[in-house]
């Protein structure tokens, strides 16, 4: 493995400037229709190319709205081969229709021999008796209950493969010690967790395992079938455009920014749904602020609420060619106009406490809207179930939704770390990536959904998902909204780049110009983008 030191001294400055992307606790959701509509109807008339007809088990009806559905169609799925290009933010593909019962031609993990190929990249290889040390960020019952599932593999696997799996802190510091072992020319564990921009880092030193080869390999790969059940965007997301097409990770869960709405409020103001659209969401945001002295909506300054605003506007910040950033479009203008706008008149307004979470304050009725990551969902049912014993009055109703829109289908911002695969032996490597197919499998996907509170990133684990989807309505809401997935630049400057997203925000909030303002963010992230790949030979 060729390593350059000096980049990675580069990097070091870059990442002690830097926060890890937290994409919403990562960390990092069918669109309402109007006031009367159904607000999680926005469902794609589509099946994957896998032809499954993945259905969803709960009712797509919110707690709030009390007539009508829209249905809507999604894009073409992921094409059955690994050459896709990291282009603009790419709609995924669900297999969601609102019978109430659900089929899936996926079937339960099947783990096959493990004879090695005899042709192709991967011939000769052999896996058998490996030991794999997973890097994870999963700590306390989670993890417990991860070590189980991991165990259920080692039982199982016919190669004799033990996966060891080690919480190693947060994002931060998983990549604090990934980069320290690169440093020190050593190699960390053969599987690591994190997001798209780390992998960038570090594959300056070359210190991952291109999956493209063993997503594709005829013995060891993906079937035909199997990629098209991975919704495109989550599929997609670890293809690096900017290292020459490759797949520096795989995806195990996403979680996905949404629209968290009290609908009891909403009723008490004459609405029977969330907005669907900007103006919707501003009207109602005013008039709850005035209701009660609220603050509307609270805001947030961080990349991926910008980004998601931007989305929903149409737009995207990552280019279409996957390599530099779009910050200043029109989109993203017209979503801070309306923001900005939203402040100056009292209809939205920052938590209380910066450091502070926003599921206290919705509970609390400071604000009607909130927005953030799923996995902030059991917060949210938690507080607010405490804000209604502590006033002694009957609990809220509340749901999530999608980000209100002007595009037609909703376009909702996904995130999440990806399993990736360190450079040490074609033996090592292999088993890892075994190991990664089993866990992406639909039933054991289900099975991890349901420790962690992810979202699978194959559609036919809702087969699998029957019961929890019943019990976790929010949850299951949310769910819906996968095919509609947008994600975020996995460019190796975006962490720098994300504080600039921040400081921008704040800036246009206390009054500077959004276009100049966004325009020299736009210039500045992409000089540092161009900067840091100089290190790419």
């Amino acid at each position: 493995m060729q390593r350059k030191q000096m980049g990675f001294a580069s990097i070091l400055v870059i990442l002690s400037l830097v926060l890890a992307a937290c994409g919403g606790g990562g960390a990092a959701q069918p669109a309402p229709a109007q006031a009367t509509d159904t607000p999680a109807a926005a469902q794609p008339t589509d099946t994957p190319a896998a032809a499954q007809a993945v259905t969803s088990t709960i009712a797509t009806t919110s707690t709030a709205a009390t007539t009508g559905t829209t249905a809507t169609t999604a894009t073409t799925a992921v094409t059955a081969t690994t050459s896709a290009t990291a282009t603009t933010p790419t709609t995924a593909t669900g297999a969601m229709t609102g019978t109430g019962t659900t089929t899936s031609t996926a079937s339960a993990p099947a783990m096959g021999d493990c004879t090695p190929a005899t042709d192709g990249p991967l011939a000769g290889v052999d896996p058998k008796g490996q030991k794999i040390v997973w890097w994870t960020n999963h700590s306390g019952a989670r993890e417990e209950k991860l070590k189980a599932l991991v165990e259920e593999f080692n039982k199982s696997n016919p190669c004799g493969i033990t996966v060891e799996e080690q919480n190693q802190g947060s994002y931060n510091d998983i990549r604090d010690k990934v980069n320290a072992s690169i440093a020190a020319g050593q190699l960390p564990a053969a599987l690591v967790v994190g997001y798209q921009n780390d992998q960038a880092f570090y594959q300056l030193n070359n210190a991952l395992a291109d999956l493209n080869p063993y997503v594709d390999d005829a013995k060891w790969g993906l079937s035909a079938d199997d990629k098209k059940d991975f919704y495109a965007s989550f599929f997609n997301q670890s293809v690096h455009a900017a290292f020459n097409n490759q797949r520096l990770g795989f995806p195990p869960n996403r979680s996905m920014e949404v629209l968290f709405y009290n609908a009891t409020w909403l009723k008490e103001l004459g609405y029977d749904a969330p907005p669907a659209t900007p103006e919707q969401f501003k009207e109602i945001a005013c008039k709850a602020a005035k209701s009660n002295n609220s603050k509307g909506y609270l805001l947030r300054d961080d990349a991926s609420a910008i980004a998601s605003w931007t989305y929903a506007y149409g737009g995207d910040i990552l280019s279409q060619d996957g390599k530099s950033y779009v910050l200043n479009s029109q989109a993203t203008i017209d979503a801070l106009t309306l923001l900005k706008s939203m402040y100056d008149e009292k209809c939205a307004n920052f938590l209380d406490d910066p450091k502070g979470n926003p599921n206290p304050e919705f509970a609390a009725r400071k604000a009607i809207f909130a927005q953030g990551s799923s996995s902030g969902i059991p917060f949210y049912a938690s507080d607010v179930a405490k804000a209604a014993k502590d006033s002694g009055k009957p609990e809220d109703e509340w749901n999530v939704a999608a980000i209100p829109h002007t595009s037609k289908d909703p376009r909702q911002n996904i995130y999440g770390g990806d399993v990736m695969v360190t450079v040490t032996n074609p033996e090592q490597q292999l088993a890892a990536w075994v190991f990664i197919k089993w866990f992406t499998t639909p039933e054991i996907q289900a099975k991890w959904d349901e420790i962690s509170g992810y979202f699978p990133t194959r559609a036919s684990a809702s087969k699998f998902l029957g019961d929890y989807l019943a019990k976790n309505k929010q949850w299951a809401t949310a769910m819906q909204m996968l095919p509609y997935s947008v994600y975020e630049p996995q460019l190796i400057s975006y962490q720098k780049t994300r504080d600039g997203m921040t400081k921008a925000f704040n800036a246009i909030i206390k009054g500077a110009d959004i276009k100049a303002t966004l325009d020299q963010l736009n210039t500045d992230s992409n000089a540092a983008q161009e900067e840091l790949m100089k290190e790419v030979k």
